[in-house]
């Protein structure tokens, strides 16, 4: 993936090649927006033309140097996320990235550090990072990639670069689900309505049965079922969705030649766990986000009886035909949902507060 094959974000590409071109690249980047959009591929991208000048053309002497970066073993390039089931970037986290910035690059220029989710580091590891950014060492570049720019530090929002990436086109989703996932086209579309412009999210509508569910459940709400036992259903679906990450995890062998220490499979076994827990939660706040389509479309349609601004398009009959009360309170439990999971309460009583409000 090279900057100019990113698609709908022309002004971000556009400035970061003018900072590359005229030499002026700072120390730290903030890439912002939604997620799914290509902030991550942004960042591997710059951090490439960056490492590897010129590498577009075959016979350059670093397109070896670009395909290190591809495969993610350029030794200076390191990608950094959450750990451990916790989903945070502690401050050994950091103090290793900062370690590394403090010596001279091995094949490069520069240095360049990406971490995902840069909001996920607690306060001693914002901290930890802020002295650095205040005191740059070396040729060090460190790009910060979030959805949500407000949790970091104030200091260090201000000593950042900072880079927006906005929404894809509803086409463009479109345009790369039908080429991807081979997807009727008329399909690709209502999908890329749902999708509000992420990509990601887009897939995973296309490779799960998500939505599905979710249409299926809210019906059976409107149609008086009880809601324990729908959110015991809801929480055996989220179970279910955990322990198929879990085995596929698993089918992958962690250590195939069997050379790794204790200490470093340890190590693996943390990032597996955290990486299931992850996408564990990723897959409720997808759960949660379809919910919440349902109910602001049923709102809107009934508010302006226009078709166009509604999101579950190829559902509109069952839109036109829901009608309800209380949705502002619905739409309110959902986001009191979101709240209480990243506070990390039992997800039960979250879905059974939950499915009582979307009942009442």
């Amino acid at each position: 993936m090279n900057l100019g094959d990113l698609r709908d974000q022309d002004v971000p590409v556009r400035f970061l090649r003018r900072l590359i071109e005229a030499h002026r690249v700072p120390n730290a980047l903030l890439f912002w927006g939604p997620s799914g959009v290509g902030k991550e591929l942004a960042a591997r991208a710059f951090a490439k033309d960056l490492l590897c000048p010129g590498h577009e053309d075959e016979k350059s002497p670093f397109a070896i140097a670009a395909r290190k970066v591809d495969h993610g073993n350029h030794p200076d390039l390191r990608v950094l996320g959450p750990v451990k089931k916790s989903r945070i970037i502690d401050v050994d986290a950091i103090e290793s990235i900062i370690e590394m910035a403090s010596l001279r690059p091995t094949e490069a220029k520069w240095r360049v550090f990406i971490l995902r989710e840069a909001e996920r580091m607690r306060g001693p590891a914002q901290n930890h990072l802020l002295k650095t950014l205040e005191e740059p060492l070396g040729r060090s570049v460190f790009i910060l990639i979030t959805e949500h720019p407000h949790f970091l530090l104030p200091t260090i929002r201000s000593r950042c670069q900072r880079v927006r990436f906005g929404r894809l086109r509803p086409v463009t989703v479109a345009d790369v689900i039908v080429r991807e996932r081979n997807t009727p086209r008329e399909q690709a579309e209502a999908v890329a309505a749902v999708a509000q412009g992420q990509m990601t999210r887009a897939f995973d509508l296309v490779d799960t049965d998500k939505r599905e569910i979710v249409l299926d459940l809210v019906e059976r709400i409107a149609a008086g079922e009880e809601p324990i036992a729908l959110a015991e259903e809801f929480a055996a679906y989220v179970a279910a969705q955990r322990a198929a990450i879990e085995s596929q995890l698993k089918a992958a062998p962690a250590d195939p030649d069997g050379d790794l220490s204790r200490e470093a499979r340890e190590s693996l076994k943390e990032e597996q766990a955290a990486a299931v827990d992850a996408q564990a939660r990723r897959d409720i706040l997808d759960l949660l986000y379809l919910i919440e389509t349902w109910y602001r479309d049923v709102m809107v349609f009934g508010a302006t009886g226009d078709a166009s601004l509604v999101l579950n398009r190829d559902r509109i009959d069952r839109v036109r035909a829901a009608g309800g009360t209380g949705l502002a309170e619905k739409l309110e439990a959902v986001e009191k949902a979101r709240l209480y999971l990243e506070r990390f309460i039992t997800e039960d009583r979250v879905f059974r507060d939950l499915f009582f409000a979307l009942a009442g």
